[in-house]
């Protein structure tokens, strides 16, 4: 099969990295598979991807499944040839939006006639309950040569030490409520976070940020307990990593939790924003060696169980069904209209985008731009051209050199 993923990035995040682990391990099995997105750009943080990234102009010929991801990329599926269409969704997208447009047309992609999968049994529900849509199931798994138990970054000392992981710059992965329930607690505390810095005031003894998954297992080791308060997740696998490398977890009930976190079995769970909840359970798992025994036993038999060579094999078949006419949607000359009518509404609406939605996405931007100015990176660029300021003749050879390393080290933060 000839298949294509369309990404809405390449980017450091979760859902991205599935999406690579799809294509990796269907092209493994001979498929030629293809990730394609509207900015191409190198992937240093993904190890081992094997499919090509290629932009939506060196769109191949001859397609036979084509996969929307994100819902920003499924309006521009509807209109790329493809012999069967599909939309892999990966979460309710309409709660990363506040009312108004963005969302209203997030909830309309949902309404298009693909076939449709997911990687969690609550997204299924959600499909078939809103949308009419009957999703398969292809449960996300653990890749053990990137997530087991490893020599740490730092060997343990005597205070317990406490991961908080998620990007700090997305109110909706909670790391305010991650700081705020370990502020008192007597132990050390570390983030990792894509984008952001944590805010002053906020405790953190050492901070790592756009970490390579490669190098999050001895982060993991490092520590003890992995604390995380999402408040919008698909199917988060952070808690799951951290289980495979021997830690202990304290989770909120955010959506999906349960497809493989059960209370007191395999960690502690707490109700979404219930910060003295969270750090009494954080307390509790770091004082009482019985039960923090049987949380880090049970967790590491749960992420054995979550493989991915089973789920490779149930998404190779769903797509090879659908080809084949067994499964999925029929096709129409009217479904296919509607689509497009969908599609064209979704490109009018964005030309005649309100003000206030234009100001919301340009707030993400400014946020985003303030985080990469803040960074450690940008300031080591601003000192180096304050000593080429000082070394470095106007108009001279050196001078129009260090310009293009500038100019190629700026394009590249402002694309990370």
């Amino acid at each position: 099969m000839k298949i294509v993923y369309v990404s809405p990035s390449v980017g450091m995040s979760g859902g991205v990295a599935v999406i690579f682990q799809h294509a990796n391990r269907l092209r493994r099995r001979g498929h030629d598979v293809f990730v394609a997105v509207e900015n191409k750009r190198e992937v240093d943080w993904f190890p081992g991807l094997q499919a090509p990234v290629i932009s939506l102009n060196e769109y191949p010929n001859d397609v036979d499944v084509l996969v929307a991801t994100g819902w920003q990329t499924s309006y521009g599926v509807v209109d790329l040839p493809a012999r069967k269409k599909f939309y892999f969704v990966q979460s309710d997208e309409t709660r990363f939006h506040p009312e108004g447009q963005l969302r209203d047309l997030t909830a309309l992609s949902y309404r298009l006639d693909f076939n449709y999968l997911t990687e969690a049994r609550w997204i299924q529900k959600w499909l078939l309950e809103n949308f009419g849509h009957e999703a398969e199931l292809i449960p996300n798994g653990l890749e053990p040569e990137l997530f087991h138990a490893t020599e740490p970054l730092e060997p343990k000392g005597t205070k317990p030490r406490i991961l908080l992981e998620g990007t700090i710059a997305l109110p909706s992965k909670g790391m305010a409520d991650a700081f705020a329930a370990v502020a008192d607690l007597d132990a050390e505390v570390w983030c990792v976070s894509t984008y952001g810095k944590p805010q002053p005031g906020w405790r953190c003894d050492r901070f790592f940020e756009r970490v390579p998954m490669i190098e999050m297992k001895r982060i993991y080791s490092s520590c003890d307990v992995l604390l995380k308060l999402s408040r919008v997740e698909g199917f988060f696998g952070p808690p799951m990593e951290m289980m495979a490398c021997g830690g202990v977890v304290v989770a909120g009930k955010v959506s999906g939790y349960d497809e493989y976190i059960v209370d007191g079995y395999n960690a502690l769970t707490v109700d979404l924003g219930d910060i003295a909840a969270a750090r009494d359970a954080v307390a509790k798992v770091i004082s009482d060696d019985a039960l923090r025994s049987k949380l880090i036993a049970n967790g590491f038999e749960t992420a054995k169980q979550w493989q991915w060579e089973p789920s490779i094999d149930r998404l190779e078949r769903y797509y090879q069904d659908v080809l084949a006419g067994r499964r999925g949607k029929t096709d129409s000359a009217v479904k296919q209209s509607a689509d497009r009518a969908i599609s064209q509404a979704q490109r009018s609406l964005s030309l005649n985008q309100n003000p206030q939605a234009l100001a919301a996405q340009l707030a993400e931007k400014d946020a985003l731009l303030a985080s990469i100015y803040a960074s450690t990176a940008w300031r080591l660029i601003q000192s180096l051209w304050r000593i080429r300021m000082a070394l470095m003749p106007h108009g001279s050879r050196r001078e129009r050199l260090w310009l293009r390393i500038k100019d190629r080290v700026q394009k590249f933060l402002s694309q990370n």
